[in-house]
Formats: structure tokens, C-alpha cells, sequence
């Protein structure tokens, strides 16, 4: 459920009257559906991308909201904003950063498709060579139905890139703004999938092939996972600190560098009010979400803290998140399987 920090104003006669839409987006199909125009007495959240318009301690859209309702709200931000930042930081480091509203790298390979061979090389040896586990999640996702059609073109070209049959043609380029989140990983697979049989049309230079291997190789054996899992709000926690145990294990130590920097200015859903959501999630052991109980503190806690959590034994709960929206907490005093149930009934009920 996404409830939007932009207010839409109707006039009912003389009297003015703030609403928010609250939309509930499928996990299934990508659908999205207007569930309805609550009073602002009923919001209990935020979905917000981190730009310090929105996040301002003194002045931010989110630090208002709250002032003028005079209560906490849960501070959701959006997770695919989150990745944005990342993938763009990271290929800053690759290739340089690029100036305009386009990417000038990019924009010279959009223009030099017409004369390019469209087939990549038949190999024995995958281009980049992972692990049994990403392959498996690669191919988890190519089952799964996805809102937008770019989602899917960076999986096939993911797949191809690691070796897993897939019958598909690459696509002629198309937008290279930045405003497109899949652009990055989407024309940096295509640029080295079809190099070998390009390469005096793409006259590239060492560095660039390079930058572009280097990108490659991040993009699926570290964010690709995370892009994929950043839509389940409930795992959003424990997705978090995977990524973070794959930034620390990553063998090369600039990217590593620049993905954990990203992360402790970005890292909302380890707060101890959103860490709260790990409870529910089904990538945590009932002995985990007990430990993790046993901790629970009374504060909501900073939105962001100091250090980032190495492992889920870091995480803390807060019970401000069930304050905040509206949710009787007794169910803590219960087992865990059972809590989970009681919770999930008071959710449909809140919805």
C-alpha cells in the first residue's frame, strides 16, 4: 500500500478539504488500484523518494506533514529510488559522470545501431560467471509477471549475460534519460553482449571496456537481487542487510566503498520503526524474529542511523510502528506463529 505525501485539494462549497489517495499495488501483476480518499486522519504513512525537498530535518515536506497533523508517520520511502541512487553512483565511479539529460556514453551507441551486428557471440564460457543461487533467482523472476517491460528486457539480458538460455532478441535501443531507472543496466548489458561483434563500430576505448565490464559485473552479482526484492515492504529490512553483507564480500573495494556510503544515507527500513516490518518477513527464522522481540524498544528511534547494521542480530524493533499505525500491540505477549496471524488479521482489518 502506497499513501502519497502530495495532497490533492476539493472544494465542497466554501470550505476547503485536504485528501490523500491511498493505492494498492499487486504483487502479482503490477497492478495498481485507488482503494479509496481517506481524511488525513486516517494516513498513517509517507511513500517519499529521498531528496531533501521531502527528507529536510527543519523544512523537508515529511518533517511538515508531521508538524501539521501533530503525530508520528511511518517515513516509507520509495525502495526503487533507493537503487537508483545506487546504480548511478556506482556507474559514476565506472565510467565518469555524464552531463545533460542524457547519457552521452550511451547516446553514441543508440546512434551507431544501425550499422551494428544485433547477435551476440555464441560462447561456451558466460561473459560474467556467478553463482548457482543468482541464476536461480534470475530465473525465479523470469516466471514472475512484471508492470513494466523494461523490468523484463534487464533480466533477459541478464540472463544472457551469465549464460542461461534464453531465446530472445536485444532490442533496438530507445530513451537513455535519466528519469528511465533501467537504463544504466539495461544499455550497459547490450554494450558488452554485443562488443566481440562490434568492435570497430563501437571504438571503445580500453578504459571505457573497462568501465563497462566493471558496471556489468556489480550489476548482477550485487544489485540485481536487491532491484528485484525492493518492492516487498515486509522484507524490505532483512533485504537491506543482505545487501550490505554483499557490498562487505564484493571483491572490489571502490565499489564496495561507494555502495555503503550510498547505504547509511539511505538505509530508512533498518530505523528501528521500519526494522519493526522484519517481524513479518518470511526471510527470518521464527528464532530470529524472537531474538528480535526480545529487543524491542519503546522509542521509534532515529529515521537514520549512525552506523549501518552488519547483520540481523543489529536490527531493532520499535513499537512505535504499531502506535503509529494504529495497530494493538498484545500480540507481542504471544508466540511468534501466532503473532504473525494476529497481525495479519488486524492489517486486513486497518485496510
Amino acid at each position: 500500500m502506497y499513501i502519497f505525501n502530495q495532497s490533492t485539494r476539493y472544494i465542497t462549497g466554501v470550505v476547503n478539504v485536504n485528501w490523500l489517495p491511498v493505492l494498492l499495488s499487486s504483487l502479482v501483476d503490477g497492478t495498481t488500484k485507488l482503494l479509496g480518499v481517506p481524511n488525513e486522519s486516517m494516513v498513517i504513512g509517507m511513500c517519499f523518494d529521498t531528496t531533501a525537498s521531502n527528507t529536510g530535518k527543519l523544512n523537508g515536506a515529511c518533517t511538515l506533514l508531521e508538524k501539521a497533523m501533530g503525530r508520528n508517520l511511518l517515513w516509507m520511502t520509495c525502495r526503487h529510488h533507493k537503487f537508483e541512487v545506487l546504480l548511478a553512483d556506482v556507474y559514476n565511479v565506472c565510467l565518469g559522470p555524464s552531463t545533460g539529460p542524457e547519457i552521452l556514453f550511451f547516446k553514441r551507441f543508440r546512434e551507431k545501431w544501425t550499422e551494428m551486428n544485433h547477435t551476440p557471440e555464441v560462447r561456451s564460457i558466460p561473459l560474467i560467471i556467478v553463482s548457482d543461487a543468482i541464476k536461480a533467482f534470475i530465473k525465479c523472476q523470469l516466471k514472475v509477471r512484471h508492470s513494466r517491460d523494461d523490468y523484463l528486457e534487464f533480466l533477459l539480458l541478464a540472463a544472457q549475460i551469465v549464460g542461461l538460455q534464453v531465446d530472445v532478441a536485444i532490442r533496438k535501443p530507445g530513451a537513455l534519460h535519466r528519469a528511465r531507472w533501467m537504463a544504466k543496466a539495461i544499455y550497459a548489458l547490450k554494450i558488452e553482449l554485443l562488443f566481440t561483434v562490434n568492435k570497430t563500430i563501437f571504438n571503445l576505448t580500453a578504459r571505457e571496456l573497462q568501465g563497462i565490464q566493471r558496471l556489468n559485473r556489480f550489476i548482477i552479482c550485487v544489485y540485481l537481487q536487491s532491484w528485484f526484492s525492493c518492492r516487498l515492504t515486509a522484507d524490505a529490512p532483512v533485504n537491506d542487510i543482505l545487501l550490505v553483507q554483499r557490498l562487505h564480500d564484493y571483491d572490489d573495494a571502490v565499489l564496495d566503498s561507494t555502495g555503503l556510503k550510498m547505504m547509511l544515507r539511505h538505509f530508512w527500513y533498518m530505523s528501528p520503526e521500519l526494522a519493526t516490518l522484519a517481524l513479518f518477513s518470511s526471510l527470518l527464522s521464527d528464532k530470529e524474529k524472537t531474538d528480535l522481540f526480545r529487543t524491542i524498544q519503546a522509542d521509534r528511534g532515529p529515521h537514520l542511523m549512525k552506523t549501518l547494521p552488519q547483520s540481523f542480530d543489529n536490527l531493532r524493533a520499535s513499537k512505535t510502528f504499531f502506535e503509529t499505525s494504529n495497530i494493538d500491540a498484545s500480540f507481542l505477549d504471544v508466540l511468534v506463529k501466532t503473532a504473525q496471524i494476529l497481525l495479519l488479521s488486524k492489517l486486513q482489518q486497518c485496510l
